[in-house]
Formats: C-alpha cells, structure tokens, sequence
C-alpha cells in the first residue's frame, strides 16, 4: 500500500496536469474574491451614504418638572404605555456586482404618558432618530400630539424630535410618532438602561423575506411568529420589564453570486481530483490505454467551466451562464471522447463530469441545501463504486491506476533475464561437461597407443632375437 501511494504521488503525469490547473483555480479565487469581499467592504460606506445604515430607533425619554419651579434639573418621567408597528419591505440593492439588503422602513409609534403629580407639571417628549448622521433620510415624519400636530411646541432638531408642553394634574397624553425611512441589513428598537418597560407591545412585519434572524443582544420574539403570503410577522410584548437587550431583526442577505463563486472555485481542485481518478479507473477497467495527452486536454476544458461561468453571469445572470457554461463544456469532453474510444466511454465520462462539476457546483449555489446535496450525491457514488466493484471482483488498485502492470512488466523482464542467465548456465555446463568427455577420450586413447607401440615394440624386438639365434 504504501508503495503504491509512493508511486501514485510521485507520478510526474499526475503533478503536470494538477499543478498548473490548481495555480489557475488559485488565481481565479483571488480574482472573484477581489470582486466580491472587498469591493463589499469597500463600497458600504458609500452605498450607506446613500441608501441609508441600518435603522437602530431608542426608545424616547420622558423629563418634567413642576410648572413654575425654578429647578433647572428635570426629573425622568415613564411612558404608561408604547403600541409599535414597523412595517419592513425588503428591497435588495446592486452595486456593481455586490448586492446589499435593504429595506423600506414605516413606522409608527404610540406613546401614552401620565402626569406623575398632582399640580401641573412642564414636560418635555424626547424622540431620538433612528439614523447617523450623515447616513439615509427620513420622510414624511409627524409627531401628533392626541392625534394632531402641535407645531407651536413641536421643535425637529438634527438629532432629535422634542415636544414641550403642561399637562395638568393626573392627565394623561397620547403621542403618535411616524416616520418612512429606508435601512440596510437590520432594524432595532432600543432602551433605555435601568428604565422600566411599561405595558409595551411592538409588531414587526417583514415583507419579502421569511428566513430571518437575530443579532447579538437582541431579545427574539415573545409571541408566536405569523406567516403571511409576503413574509412573516414579529410580536413582542413586555410590562414591568427590566432589560438591556434590544428588539430587532437582521435580514437576509441576497445570494451574491459572487460569493457563491468564489466557494465553487475553492472547492473545485478537491473535486477535479476525484473526476481525475474517475476517469483513469474509466479507461482502466474498458480496456483503454492511458494518453498524458487525452487526459490534460480533457482536464482543461474541466477547468474552463469555471471562468466561463464566472464572466456570463455578469451579463446572461445565474440560470442562462450556468446552462451555457456546463452545457458547452459538456459537449465539448462528450464529443472528444467519442471520437477517441466510442460512445459509451464517452456518456461514462461526462457522468463523472456531472457529478463532480454539475451537482457540485449546484450545491455551491444553493448555501442552504449544500450539505444534503453532497451527502445524497455521496450516496449514489457510493452505489455506483459498489456497483462496479460486484463485476470486478479480482480488482485491485494498482491494476486501476495502471500500477501494476508497470510491477508485472519489471516482474517478467526479471524472470526472463534470470531464465537467460539458467540457459548460459546450462550450455556453458553442457559445454563443460562436453569438453572434460573430449579429454577423457582423448586420455584413454593415448594410453591404449602407448599399449600398443610398448607392444610393437617388444614384438620387434622378440622377432629380431629369433632371428640372431637362427644365424648363429
């Protein structure tokens, strides 16, 4: 096994189609995310500037004092009762390529307020606005005092709507507040610290957004929640309450194409890889020879899918760019396969292509079902794996990857040089064997010539006796 990873991650064919592809997707992340994140961060103040903040109302304060009293400090007064309604009408707003989530504000605030004494008090009604200064406007503002506009003793000021007027002993004094502002992101009604909360109920009603959410230090809804046909309606109701958290709500953000992108294209070398494998175990277990060639040009139009996509959204928007990108790119690997190892290769490779590209990149797009669509996808490859498997049931990895017969190839040149070395063997011990006969023959012929010229010789010798004793 681990001879097997050694081989695979130190294959240079590997390296030459990953490294330049992985590089490409690097720079492209860099690029979207210059386009998205910080040309959001960039250009909020000026769309804040424009559009308006987020609204953020205080709760108004109450001061009095005792009608013809020299005290120059005022004494805090309550507010007996506080009915809200905020009507929010979410409308998302383009800046270039970034979206931004803003919203129509109309609100409408009635206070009711006592006199605390029992002799005329001079009271002072302190409304805060909700924006910054310098940040979005506030149109058609009124504040009617028991149900008409005091304009004598109603004061606008940059930050403030202040009302002063008597209120005779144990009166009481309904203050109406309305305003339409426009906002971005969230909305908060705040309080004021240590101040008790008197018999207030507060309704928010978002338009054309459900999945809502709340920020930190904010109290979520007291009341169950209403659905409506627009959106859903938000209820709080709160009397001799003590708190520092704020009621709100944060809206959702728009899918911002751009970030979606930026997800897909980090995610994307991890899933090349896998189409990568799939497609050498595609030509592996049809017979097919593996082509360097083939395989990095198939490998690059997988990678044009990506800065394909990326430039027709800004002018076709997400539907027809993602149809145009997958389906060309599609067609183009179909087509090339095709000519190259027929038609059913070629369906078998762009159902990897689907796959690691299609549904991938649909799940890029869709934050909210991310998870399930990779866990669903990893289920069906899982059946198809187990499937192919059941019909290849002698396959082993490194005969997938093309590993093992590299090892068989080394394997029988081995064998074959070891068999040529036992047949050199062999015919150099027969030679042997051969020429240590010759010898003996040749020994056992040299003895018996020896033999017979002794033999010969005594002959001659006995003849040549025989005839000296005959002379005689």
């Amino acid at each position: 096994m681990l001879q097997l990873m050694r081989k695979t991650l130190l294959n240079k064919y590997l390296w030459l189609i990953f490294l330049p592809l992985l590089i490409g997707w690097m720079m492209l992340a860099e690029r979207l995310d210059r386009r998205t994140y910080k040309a959001m961060y960039y250009q909020l103040n000026t769309v804040k500037q424009i559009w308006g903040g987020d609204l953020a109302q205080p709760m108004p304060s109450v001061r009095y004092k005792l009608f013809g009293s020299d005290v120059s400090s005022l004494s805090k007064g309550e507010l007996h009762a506080s009915d809200i309604a905020v009507t929010l009408k979410v409308d998302y707003r383009k800046k270039g390529l970034v979206y931004y989530t803003g919203y129509h504000a109309e609100f409408t605030g009635k206070y009711t307020i006592q006199n605390p004494e029992k002799e005329n008090i001079y009271l002072s009604f302190i409304f805060p606005y909700p924006t910054k200064q310098g940040e979005g406007v506030l149109q058609n503002f009124k504040l009617l005092v028991n149900g008409k506009e005091d304009l004598d003793d109603t004061e606008y000021q940059p930050n403030i709507a202040l009302w002063t007027g008597l209120l005779g002993p144990s009166d009481a004094l309904n203050i109406t507040v309305q305003y339409d502002g426009r906002g971005l992101k969230e909305f908060a009604y705040g309080f004021e610290p240590g101040k008790q909360i008197n018999n207030l109920t507060m309704t928010v009603d978002v338009q054309g957004a459900k999945n809502l959410d709340y920020a930190a230090s904010t109290m979520p809804p007291t009341e169950p929640s209403q659905e409506t046909p627009q959106g859903k309606i938000l209820s709080w109701k709160l009397d001799k309450a003590l708190t520092e958290l704020n009621i709100g709500v944060v809206l959702p953000d728009k899918l911002n194409i751009e970030k979606q992108l930026f997800v897909m294209t980090s995610r994307a070398p991890a899933f090349f890889l896998l189409f990568l494998i799939s497609l050498v175990a595609i030509l592996r277990l049809t017979g097919e020879s593996l082509n360097f060639i083939q395989i990095a040009v198939t490998s690059i139009a997988y990678f044009l899918f990506y800065p394909l996509f990326a430039y027709l959204v800004i002018y076709l928007g997400l539907i027809f760019a993602f149809i145009i990108s997958f389906t060309s790119i599609g067609l183009l690997i179909l087509n090339y396969i095709r000519i190259l190892h027929g038609l059913k290769i070629a369906l078998a490779v762009v159902t990897a292509y689907l796959f690691y590209l299609g549904i991938t990149s649909l799940a890029a797009l869709l934050p909210t079902y991310t998870g399930l669509i990779l866990t669903l996808e990893g289920v069906v490859l899982m059946g198809i794996i187990m499937q192919v498997l059941s019909r290849h049931k002698e396959l082993k990895i490194g005969e997938l990857l093309g590993l093992s017969r590299t090892a068989s190839k080394q394997e029988t040149q081995t064998e074959t040089g070891h068999e040529v070395i036992d047949k050199q063997d062999m015919s150099f011990t027969e030679q042997a064997g051969f020429s240590q006969e010759t010898q003996l023959k040749t020994r056992d012929g040299n003895e018996a010539a020896s033999k017979e010229g002794v033999a010969i010789t005594e002959q001659a010798a006995l003849s040549d006796k025989r005839k000296t004793e005959e002379d005689h």
